[in-house]
C-alpha cells in the first residue's frame, strides 16, 4: 500500500510540472506576440506620420519658392535711391541667399514601413526642414515688407521736400508781388494755399496723396499771381508806349514843319527844291548850281549878290529860312541892318 501511494504521488508531481511548464510557454509566446504586433504598430504609425510630413514640407517649400521670386522682382525693380535706408536690400538679399539654400524636401529611400529606426530619422529630417522653409518665409517676408515701407518714406520725403520747396518759392513771390499784380485777390488765394501747405507738410499723417494734392494747389495759386504780374506788366508797358508816343508827337509837331511849293522842302533847318539849290542850316546860305541859264551859287546870268551893297555898305542878305515863305515863295530885300531897300 505503501508503495502504491508513493507511485501516486510521483505521478501527481510529473503532471504539475507539465502543466507549469505550459503555462509558462503560452505566456512566453503571448508576450513575444504582443511585443511583435506592438513593434509593427509603431512602425506603421510613424511611416504615416512621415507621409504625411512629408506633403506638408511640399506646400512649405512650394510657399518659399513663391515668396523667393516675390522677393527677386522687388529686389531688381528697386534701386538704392527708391529707399530712404539701403540696409533694407541687403536685408532682403541676406534672406533670399538662405531662402535659396533651403528650398527642396529631403527624401529617403531607407524609410521603410516595418524599420522603425530609419522612418524615426527620415520623419525628423523632413520636420526639420519644413521648420527651416516656414522661416525663411517670415524672414523674407518681413524684409520685403521693410522694403516696401522704406520706399514709401523716400516718396513721402520726396514729396514733403517738393512741397517744402514750393512753399519757399510761394512766400518769396507773395512778397515781391505786393502793388505789382493786376488782381490782388490771386494774392489772397496765394496766402491762403501757403497757410494750407504748412499744415499739411508738418502733419504727422502727411502722405504722398495728400503732399501732392497741396502742392499741387499751391502752384496753381503761384501761377495766377505770376499770371496776374505779367498782365499788369503788359497793361504798364503798353500805357508806357502810349505816353512815350504821344510826346514824341507833340514834339515833333513844334519841333518839324514841312514847306512844300515849287519842290521846296523842309526837314531838320535844311531846304532844298527839285532844280538844284540848297539852303544848309549850319552854313546860313543858299547854294545855286550852275546850270543852262550860266547861274551860279551867287546868281545867274553875270549876277553876283556879292557886290551889291546896302544903304548902309552891308552886303545883300543871303537866302535864309527867315526868308523862304510858307507857300514857298523867297522874299529878298532889306539890309544887313534890317533896313528895307
Amino acid at each position: 500500500m505503501g508503495k502504491d501511494q508513493d507511485a501516486g504521488d510521483k505521478g501527481n508531481g510529473r503532471k504539475a510540472i507539465g502543466k507549469t511548464i505550459a503555462i509558462i510557454t503560452a505566456i512566453t509566446a503571448a508576450v513575444i506576440l504582443a511585443g511583435v504586433g506592438g513593434y509593427a504598430y509603431a512602425s506603421n504609425s510613424a511611416y504615416d506620420s512621415y507621409k504625411s510630413r512629408v506633403e506638408s514640407a511640399k506646400e512649405s517649400d512650394s510657399k518659399l519658392v513663391k515668396k523667393i521670386a516675390e522677393a527677386q522682382s522687388l529686389v531688381k525693380a528697386t534701386k538704392e535711391t527708391d529707399v530712404l535706408d539701403k540696409a533694407v536690400l541687403d536685408s532682403l538679399s541676406k534672406s533670399l541667399k538662405v531662402g535659396e539654400s533651403r528650398k527642396g524636401v529631403p527624401t529617403s529611400s531607407h524609410a521603410a514601413r516595418w524599420n522603425l529606426w530609419s522612418v524615426s530619422k527620415a520623419n525628423a529630417s523632413v520636420s526639420n526642414d519644413m521648420t527651416e522653409a516656414n522661416d525663411s518665409i517670415n524672414a523674407i517676408g518681413k524684409a520685403i515688407g521693410k522694403v516696401e515701407a522704406s520706399k514709401t518714406a523716400k516718396h513721402v520725403k520726396d514729396a514733403k521736400d517738393a512741397l517744402n520747396k514750393t512753399i519757399t518759392d510761394a512766400e518769396n513771390l507773395y512778397k515781391d508781388s505786393e502793388g505789382k499784380v493786376q488782381d490782388d485777390k490771386t494774392r489772397e488765394s496765394l496766402k491762403t494755399a501757403i497757410d494750407n501747405a504748412k499744415k499739411t507738410s508738418s502733419g504727422k499723417k502727411a502722405d504722398v496723396k495728400s503732399l501732392t494734392a497741396a502742392n499741387d494747389t499751391l502752384s496753381k495759386a503761384v501761377k495766377s499771381v505770376n499770371d496776374s504780374k505779367n498782365a499788369k506788366a503788359q497793361a504798364d508797358a503798353q500805357k508806357q508806349a502810349q505816353e512815350q508816343a504821344q510826346a514824341q508827337a507833340q514834339s515833333n509837331g513844334a519841333s518839324s514843319e514841312t514847306y512844300s511849293n515849287s519842290g521846296y522842302s523842309n526837314s531838320g533847318g535844311s531846304y532844298s527844291n527839285n532844280g538844284g539849290g540848297s539852303y544848309s542850316g549850319g552854313s546860313s546860305q543858299y547854294t545855286q548850281p550852275q546850270n543852262s541859264n550860266n547861274c551860279t551859287q551867287y546868281g545867274c546870268n553875270g549876277y553876283d549878290y556879292r557886290k551889291d551893297f546896302d544903304s548902309a555898305g552891308g552886303g545883300t542878305a543871303p537866302i535864309t529860312k527867315d526868308n523862304i515863305n510858307q507857300d514857298g515863295s523867297i522874299t529878298i530885300g532889306g539890309d544887313s541892318h534890317g533896313n528895307m531897300w
